[in-house]
Order: structure tokens, then sequence, then C-alpha cells
């Protein structure tokens, strides 16, 4: 019952979540034209990309070395990730021309970064308090900062907007750090004989997450980069539309496979409970998807993306996909084999590509078509590499 009750407080809490967060997505679609929304969501893609590459892994490495009972030193760890992340933020900025920004980017990717190890990390936690807090804390910010922008100024030049962002990235920065001293606190508090963290493991452990967390942010972010590069800002502005709505089911869908990789981290086997939830998230999806589409893109969007509504079943059945193939991906993670979901990424992230370079004529058709081939890869390789290697240690969570 304890442990129904914990899982029913995460669903509860990631539906109000979604829920604020197409909020903020409502509040950005009044606030900026078209064209500026596309360069508004660039910028947040970017920012989320180079914390990727910097820092994806770090935080995961950490709760892996807290589960074996090392964690002295860790903030040299958290400070040295937060040095790499400023180096690559510069020689993004040096490399390519993709924002104005260029101060208020790197202020961006330092918080984001401090966001992105405290999520991983606070996993560690089998009730993932903190982790439900920040899931719901995030939107609300928004929501705050952008609807108050919005209700004092009304539409906004590219520059505030940013400005907005960039407050909100310190707000959540801050608490970040305040809930990393309360995990410290906590961990400190239950466990005895605690260690230095073991070099060797922490490294090795961070190398293959972070590789493949940079091909999954490549996957997930190289549609925004190739829209921009082949079919312009305005296109992007539009897909945004597409993003709000295929978020909905994704961040359900990987709420419930932290879920089961909280459980796999304390060897609990929770795939069914899992499975069945998005089964029935899915089939209500696919019914009512077209039925909606277009009264609420109209009311809620305004009606500048209404061109939107006829495509957005395919985002929906593409974000099912996608979300099926990465809670399947949890048992090679555990394991260690990122190796192979690297390999995994790689074929997909070429599906991808060479299906929107042939349908690139049809704009956002072709980028449904190109993203449904690349779910469909990673789905069928996922799958084998879940019955392939099984974790074998853990057990039925009992009700």
């Amino acid at each position: 019952m304890k442990n129904n009750r914990h899982l029913l407080t995460l669903i509860a809490v990631t539906i109000l979540s979604m829920g604020l967060t197409m909020v903020s997505s409502f509040i950005l679609a009044h606030m900026l034209s078209v064209d500026d929304r596309g360069a508004h969501q660039l910028f947040i893609t970017t920012v989320s990309y180079v914390v990727t590459i910097a820092t994806g892994g770090s935080g995961f490495a950490l709760a892996l070395s807290m589960r074996n009972k090392q964690y002295w030193h860790w903030r040299r760890y958290f400070v040295s990730f937060l040095a790499a992340a400023i180096i690559v933020a510069l020689i993004a900025i040096a490399l390519f021309d993709f924002t104005d920004f260029k101060f208020l980017f790197v202020l961006n990717v330092i918080l984001t970064a401090i966001l992105t190890i405290t999520l991983e990390k606070s996993k560690i936690d089998p009730r993932l308090k903190i982790y439900r807090t920040l899931t719901l804390q995030q939107p609300v910010l928004l929501v705050a900062i952008y609807g108050g922008g919005y209700l004092l100024f009304g539409e906004q030049p590219l520059e505030q907007a940013i400005q907005l962002l960039t407050l909100f990235s310190f707000i959540q920065g801050a608490a970040c750090l305040f809930y990393l001293y309360k995990i410290e606190k906590e961990f400190k508090r239950k466990q005895q004989n605690i260690t230095e963290i073991d070099r060797t493991f922490f490294f090795k452990t961070w190398f293959k997450q972070n590789l493949y967390q940079i091909f999954g942010a490549t996957t997930s972010s190289i549609d925004k980069f190739l829209i921009v590069a082949w079919i312009g800002h305005y296109y992007l502005g539009l897909y945004t539309v597409c993003i709000a709505f295929d978020a909905l089911l994704t961040k359900f869908i990987n709420m419930l496979t932290d879920y089961y990789y909280s459980g796999l981290l304390n060897n609990y086997n929770r795939i069914k409970s899992v499975l069945t939830i998005i089964a029935m998230m899915g089939i209500g999806a696919v019914i009512f998807t077209p039925l909606l589409a277009e009264p609420i893109i109209k009311l809620f969007f305004s009606a500048k993306y209404i061109e939107v509504a006829p495509i957005l079943i395919w985002f929906i059945l593409n974000s099912i996909i996608a979300g099926l193939s990465w809670l399947l991906s949890q048992n090679m993670l555990i394991q260690g084999k990122q190796v192979l979901l690297f390999t995994r990424q790689l074929v997909s992230i070429a599906v991808f590509i060479s299906l929107f370079y042939l349908l690139k004529d049809q704009h956002l058709y072709g980028v449904a078509c190109a993203f449904i081939g690349a779910s469909l890869t990673r789905l069928v390789i996922s799958i084998i590499y879940y019955f392939k290697y099984p974790v074998t240690n853990s057990k039925v969570e009992q009700k």
C-alpha cells in the first residue's frame, strides 16, 4: 500500500506538472511571434544540449556511487563538471552563430547543469521525494514568471523572454543547491561506513552514461537544429506546438520510466504496472487527439498555429513509441551496457536524418514521418536488448 501511495503521488504531481507546462507554452505562444518562438526554442535546446555534453551522466554516477556507500568529496566532482559546462558553452559560442545573448547563454548553461545533476542524483531515494518536488517546481516557476511578464508587458521581443528564462533558471538553480544539501544530510544520517568515491568506478560509469545521454540528447535535439537549418525558424515556431502536446505524453512516460529505474536501483521489478499505465494513456491519446486538436490549438495557442492541427496525431504516436523504447532501455542502463544503447541511438539518428532530408519539402509532415521511422527502429532494438539482457536480481514489488 505504501509503495502504491508513492506511485500515485508521483503520478498526481506529474499530471499537475504537465498541465502547468502546457500553460507556460500557451503564454509563450501569445508572448512571442512565431519566428521569435522558434528562436526561443533554439536557445533552450542548445542550452540543454551543451549541458548534456558537459555534465550528462555525472549525477547518475554519483547516485550509483552512493548506492555503493561511496560519497566523500562529491563536491569536487560537482564543481569540476560545472567548470566543464562553462568551457563547452564558450566553445559552442565560438564555433556557432545561434544566439546574440552570449552571456545569458553561459549563465543558463551553468544553472541548468546544477538542475540536471540534482535531478539525476535525487533518484537514489526510492520515494523520489526531491525528484517529485523538482518535477512540480519547474512548471510552477515558469508559469509564474512568464505569466507575470505577459500580464505586465503583453507581447515582448525575444530578449525579454530570454531574460525571464534566466530568472527562472537562477531561482531553480538556487533551490537545487539547497536540495543537494538535503540529499547529503539525509544520506549521511541513514548510512554508515561511507567511503571516498572510487574514481575509476565513477569515471567509467560517467563516461558510458555520458556517451549514451549525448546521443539521447542528439536524438531529441537534432530535429530542432535540422528544422532551423533546412526549413527555417518559422517552422520551428510552429513545431513548438507539437512539442508542447508531445511533451504531455513524453513527460508522463519519462516519469514512469524513472519510477521503474528507481525500482531497479532498489531491486524491484515494476515493469507490469508501468506498461499497463502507458497502454491506457496511449489509447486515450490516440482516440481524443484527432477530435480535439484543432479547437484546442485555436483556443490556447491562437489561430496563427492552426495549420499544425492535422499533423499532431503523428507526433503523439511517435511519443508513445519513443517512450516505450526508453522504458525498455532501463535494464541496459542498470547493467552498464551503454555502448550497445549508443549503437542503437546512432542507427536511429541515421534513419531520422535520412528520412527528414528526403521529406523536407513536406515540412512538418516530413519531420513526423522521420521521427516515427527512427522511433520504430529504436523500439525494435530495445525489445531485443530487453529480452537478451534481463535484470535477474530484481523481484516483484509488494503491494
